[in-house]
């Protein structure tokens, strides 16, 4: 896996696709015990899988790169790395905390309306433990190696402690299992706007994210849509 040392600020690399699936798996379910279980021991004093210590995010392999996040550049390298490798610990550490507001996602309206009767199952009043159980999903099921890129439309003002960044976003995912066929390449086109805040250390988190579809998504769905197919 590339390291992400010679990351440049507009532009940004990790992959992505997505199945069309029935978002209830037991077996994926079974992962989402074990995270809980770990959960509970992260909160045990001085346990090794605390989320967030004091000299950055939890353990999760040699090969996840971490910055610091002091500014909101460094929040999509790390998400971006977090993706590379699979790293749910480090990809969650992206978004906000529940203690500071928690996480809310926003589906592009015409892939509400696409989903008819299960809009509301796939999408409506997304949290950050949505955002856990989506991505537990599409990692049991994809290939090391996930891929995004961003491109910045428009950037953010970070003298404020909130701020906006409009990112239009490529992601490819080769999957190794589910409803697609083991190696299948699959890549999700759209534009965001992630809405971030800087907390009382001076890091940045990512607190809302606001989806749409791309001016020209080439028969690509976006990644809300995505999210949708995972969410149990």
């Amino acid at each position: 896996m590339e390291h992400l040392g010679d990351y440049q600020p507009r532009l940004l690399v990790a992959t992505y696709g997505r199945p069309a699936r029935a978002r209830a798996s037991a077996w994926v379910r079974a992962a989402l015990v074990c995270l809980a279980a770990g959960a509970l021991l992260a909160s045990v004093p001085g346990c090794i899988l605390s989320p967030r210590d004091d000299d950055g995010p939890p353990y999760e392999g040699d090969e996840i790169p971490w910055v610091t996040p002091t500014d909101t550049d460094k929040v999509l390298a790390n998400l971006a790395a977090a993706l590379a490798g699979r790293g749910i610990s480090n990809y969650m550490d992206c978004f906000t905390q529940l203690e500071q507001g928690g996480f809310k996602f926003h589906v592009d309206p015409q892939d509400s309306l696409d989903a008819g009767n299960e809009a509301w199952d796939r999408y409506d009043s997304w949290t950050r433990e949505d955002e856990a159980t989506y991505i537990t999903g599409v990692f049991l099921e994809s290939a090391e190696g996930i891929d995004v890129s961003f491109s910045t439309v428009d950037e953010p003002d970070e003298t404020e402690d909130e701020t906006y960044r409009r990112e239009d976003y490529e992601l490819t995912i080769v999957w190794q299992s589910g409803d697609h066929q083991p190696g299948e390449s699959v890549t999700y086109r759209g534009q965001v706007t992630f809405w971030m805040k800087r907390d009382v250390t001076e890091l940045w988190s990512i607190y809302e994210w606001v989806d749409r579809r791309a001016a020209d998504p080439g028969g690509s769905d976006t990644w809300g849509v995505l999210r949708g197919d995972y969410r149990q």
